[in-house]
């Protein structure tokens, strides 16, 4: 079209066969005459496809050549633009030659807008009078109108009850029309109806029909709805929805429209219709009204302004005319509708009344939920309970109207909560109050009225907020909850019953959490938060007095809850680390002398000695000061259990806190110090700088040296724990160079304590010592000289077998262990890798034979231990024990051991002395002796050689020579490897251990 705007003229086209037409030269259909105000594109695209004519079925068949026998055509489109296309098609039997049947078409165009009532045009359009033919001779131009051409009415119009009994059609049969043409318009789907009727009649009856369906629509219908009055056959066009068919095209089990609404009134078939348990009240109201026309125009008009600023769809949503025709009754009276449509009309007003300027373009509709509103209110007043929708659906209007309506709906909430707790409806109480509480304002009004009223408060606030408060998940939610609540209503902080509920709610929950420290401190942080200052050094409390009151309380509550399940016994340095209020002595203070239980004040004077004792810097014995006895000896245990975690050097000076005595708290104990420092250090260096550390420190010094007492301490630790400290040359370095001159006495006290009997006779008998040791190595010296003398030179490897062997003095007092352990080395031979055995010697066969072991670990100073369990096992025990001990030191003499350090001249048990094992004291004398006297250079080279000469060729039965007697039975373990194992290490055998020995040790 050329011309979009309303008001313009109603625009024409003609089309037919002729012998020309205007877009075509030739014979043929075409258009032969339109409107000045058409587009040429637009009769093209859109009016030339609906300018068609089928012939009944019936008609053709028998060949029937009047005009005047074939149906019309109407069809009516509402185009994108809003304009309406309204035209018919006529049958001629013969076109302009006379020799073939043709068809004419006469289309009008209405523009939008045209016409004062477009409600009611619908009327002219059923109406309208169409040219029959047109002589192209008299031009291709035709006039604009300004009205469209109607018939003259008929003299009396027939009831549409009437009406639609003619066409057989009852009540359910034309709801289900009327329904299929409203979800059509509104949807995708088409309807097709073919009427018992004759082919001729079709076409006027079709539009009687249309006029009753018409006067049935609401108006956004009748804007939309397209239809066609004759059809052939079923054919979807875009923006017809309604087609009227000819008989027994609307064929079963047709495809192509199996999914559309299908109403044959000629055979009695209705598809995808069905109504069956659909509450229908609009089609219900319809029916009701088919001849009340005003009636019914009075509620289109009602639809109409309350749908007028809703969303387009809902303008032809079937559901909105359904809850209006609803409405429009209820407004008229019909108080059983509402009854029966309670929700849908609550929440329908609700949704007409929410677009802005409502409540004043729709008073009808805000009158009418008020009196909705006071007939609830009514019934609450009578003791009933609301449904939990209707409390929603009058909070959502609060939203909308607040001001009119607050104080009558705050108490109708009361009366609902009263009503549903007396007929104890719980779940219907839980859902005002959650409908309350989604609304800011109107939960700020509801509990304010309520807390102006002790006994609304006891009845309806407490019980719901101690709901609220036992569904907080730990002591957090809960102080959120009472800093939310406070912040709207602050009256509450000064309402006692509100005090006593968060204070009981609030124990509980930490209760949960086992009252333990860290709990508490978050707790009394939040409690800091809810008056919005911190605590000061000195415990201030904020300037403002506004819920101080509660903060006091609950903070005393929680500390006494704390106090009451306190436990140094299980006191960790990570609950002490967090617990930060022991650092505000004002509010500690003011704590403590509010507390009444003995056992509180105790636990809170110890708990705070401990956390004094291990977060200051530099503790004194002063922290005590506050404790009685008792005290002191649970926090001190409490603080040698903390202590013993984290034993080293840095913790000293707390260490000698854990053992000052009572009462004066100014001596220790030095033996129970020692004992505690041997059992949790993590080594022995640990000890000795202990040692060395305490000899600046006053608690253990006096003008002339250590305490007696603890000189006695260290003493007696050397000899009971640590007997072999002074044997190892880096013990000794460690312990003596690094002592001071009262320390390295009472060290020298302690190694003459574990010197053996004979050390001590050389001590007290030095001059005797000297002549007999230069005696002795004089005639070694001469027996070796007379011996090589008649070796002569032989076999230089034989010469240490030959050398006399040096015999101890007779010492029936040492006491030997029963089991002896050194290590032998194998050096690797063609075919056999390097290897390690250990040798375990036995006095007792029958202790031999039972040691299988399994599986053995070495435990070497410094690193970590290693275990064996692929073990090879050798036993010599019995009478067999001196040939197998041949075999075995045979088989571990290698040339290349005597050259390898870490075997420590113990690849030979022939030439080897034992030097220490568990219980023997043998070790000790030796060194006691070694202590008192210093080797020549030529004399420990002269000793290194003979052990290097006997190690290399043992002799056989070597178990009875020197430094193996008594020690007849043997097992060798090969440990399957090679192993670099130190003369200190440990062997452990399932729960014993054994001393690594060497045997002949010159150095030692």
């Amino acid at each position: 079209m050329r011309d979009s705007t309303p008001g313009r003229m109603i625009q024409q086209q003609m089309y037919a066969r002729e012998r020309r037409g205007i877009f075509r030269s030739t014979e043929g259909y075409d258009t032969i005459a339109k409107s000045d105000g058409l587009d040429p594109s637009f009769i093209k695209k859109v009016l030339h496809p609906l300018c068609v004519y089928d012939a009944p079925t019936e008609l053709a068949a028998r060949g029937e050549k009047d005009d005047a026998a074939y149906p019309e055509t109407v069809h009516l489109l509402h185009l994108e633009n809003g304009d309406v296309l309204l035209g018919r098609s006529v049958y001629r039997a013969a076109d302009f030659t006379g020799l073939r049947s043709a068809f004419f078409t006469h289309n009008y165009i209405i523009p939008r807008g045209h016409g004062a009532d477009s409600a009611g045009e619908y009327e002219d359009w059923l109406q309208a009078s169409f040219a029959d033919h047109y002589d192209i001779d008299s031009g291709t131009e035709i006039a604009e109108l300004a009205r469209l051409p109607v018939q003259a009415p008929a003299a009396g119009r027939t009831s549409y009850r009437s009406l639609l009994a003619r066409l057989n059609i009852g009540e359910t049969p034309f709801k289900q029309l009327l329904y299929a043409v409203m979800a059509a318009v509104g949807g995708k789907k088409k309807v097709y109806v073919a009427l018992d009727v004759p082919i001729k009649q079709l076409p006027d009856l079709a539009k009687q029909l249309l006029g009753l369906l018409y006067a049935s629509l609401p108006y956004a219908y009748r804007r939309q709805l397209g239809f066609i009055t004759y059809a052939k056959e079923p054919q979807s066009r875009k923006s017809v929805h309604l087609t009227f068919v000819e008989q027994g095209s609307l064929r079963l089990g047709d495809r192509s429209i199996e999914k559309d609404y299908i109403l044959d009134f000629a055979s009695g078939r209705l598809m995808n219709v069905d109504l069956d348990g659909k509450d229908q009240p609009y089609l219900d109201f319809a029916w009701d009204n088919l001849d009340r026309l005003e009636r019914a125009d009075s509620f289109y008009q009602f639809a109409e302004r309350m749908l007028e600023d809703m969303e387009p769809e809902r303008q032809t949503a079937a559901a909105s005319y359904h809850e209006l025709c609803v409405i429009y009754q209820i407004e008229e009276g019909s108080k059983s509708l509402y009854e029966t449509h309670k929700a849908a009309v609550l929440h329908g007003l609700l949704d007409y009344l929410q677009p802005t300027g409502s409540l004043d373009s729709k008073m009808r509709l805000n009158d009418l939920f008020l009196s909705c509103f006071d007939y609830e209110f009514d019934r609450v007043r009578q003791g009933q309970v609301p449904e939990p929708f209707i409390m929603d659906v009058f909070k959502d209007y609060y939203r909308i109207d607040g001001k009119h309506i607050e104080s009558k709906l705050v108490s109708f909430i009361i009366l609902a909560l009263n009503n549903a707790n007396m007929q104890n409806e719980q779940e219907a109480a839980a859902s005002f109050y959650a409908a309350v509480e989604s609304h800011s304002a109107l939960s700020r009004a509801f509990f304010a009225k309520l807390l102006t009223d002790a006994r609304l408060a006891g009845s309806l606030f407490i019980p719901f907020l101690e709901i609220k408060l036992q569904a907080a998940a730990g002591a957090k939610s809960v102080l959120e909850l009472v800093g939310q609540w406070g912040s709207v209503h602050p009256g509450l902080f000064g309402y006692e019953p509100f005090h006593a509920l968060v204070r009981q709610q609030l124990t509980d929950r930490l209760a949960e959490e086992g009252h333990s420290i860290p709990a508490a401190n978050r707790t009394f942080g939040q409690l800091r938060g809810l008056t919005g200052e911190e605590w000061s050094e000195t415990g201030k409390q904020p300037s403002s007095q506004e819920g101080v009151g509660l903060v006091q309380e609950l903070e005393l509550a929680v500390y006494r809850a704390m106090l009451s399940e306190l436990d140094l016994d299980k006191l960790t340095e990570d609950q002490l680390a967090s617990a930060e209020f022991l650092e505000f002595q004002g509010q500690l203070q003011r704590w403590n002398g509010q507390l009444q239980d003995p056992r509180q004040k105790s636990a809170a004077a110890g708990l705070l000695a401990v956390y004094e004792w291990f977060t200051r810097p530099e503790p004194t014995a002063a922290l005590f000061d506050r404790l009685s006895p008792a005290e002191i000896d649970r926090v001190q245990q409490a603080g040698r259990r903390l202590l013993a975690a984290h034993l080293g050097p840095a913790e000293f000076p707390r260490l000698v806190l854990a053992f000052l005595r009572s009462p004066d708290m100014d001596t220790v104990d030095y033996a129970g110090l020692i004992d505690y420092l041997q059992r949790n250090a993590p080594n022995r260096e640990l000890v000795y700088r202990f040692f060395q550390w305490s000899e600046n420190h006053p608690d253990f010094m006096r003008s002339r040296g250590f305490v007696p007492s603890y000189s006695s301490a260290i003493v007696g630790y050397f000899t009971k724990v640590d007997r072999n400290a002074f044997k190892k040359r880096a013990n000794r370095k460690q312990l003596f160079d690094m002592a001071g001159a009262s320390l390295t006495a009472v060290y020298k006290q302690a190694e003459r304590g574990l010197a053996s009997p004979l050390g001590k006779f050389f001590r007290r008998s030095r001059k005797t010592t000297m002549i007999t040791t230069i005696l002795a190595l004089g005639i070694i010296l001469v027996a070796a000289g007379f011996i090589l003398s008649f070796s002569g030179k032989g076999d230089s490897n034989q010469e240490a077998a030959d050398l006399p062997e040096a015999q101890p003095p007779d010492e029936t007092d040492i006491v030997k262990p029963d089991t002896l352990v050194y290590a032998e080395q194998t050096a690797a031979s063609e075919g056999q890798a390097a290897s390690t055995s250990l040798v375990f010697l036995f006095k007792d066969a029958a202790a031999c034979t039972q040691f299988k072991p399994g599986s053995l670990t070495i435990q070497s100073p410094g690193v970590e231990a290693v275990e064996y369990t692929e073990l090879a096992i050798t036993p010599a025990c019995g009478t067999d024990a001196a040939n197998d001990g041949t075999d075995d030191s045979q088989d571990g003499t290698d040339a290349n051991q005597a050259d390898d350090p870490a075997v420590t001249e113990s690849t030979n048990p022939d030439a080897d002395l034992p030097v220490e094992s568990p219980g023997s004291d043998a070790g000790t004398e030796a060194n006691a002796g070694s202590n008192d006297k210093t080797d020549t250079p030529a004399d420990g080279a002269a000793g290194s050689e003979v052990n290097a000469e006997a190690g290399s060729q043992p002799e056989n039965g070597s178990n009875a020579t020197t430094g193996q007697e008594g020690y007849p039975n043997r097992v060798v373990v090969r440990l399957g490897k090679q192993a670099d194992i130190p003369v200190d290490s440990m062997i452990r055998v399932g729960e014993v251990e054994y001393e690594l020995s060497v045997l002949n040790d010159t150095n030692e």
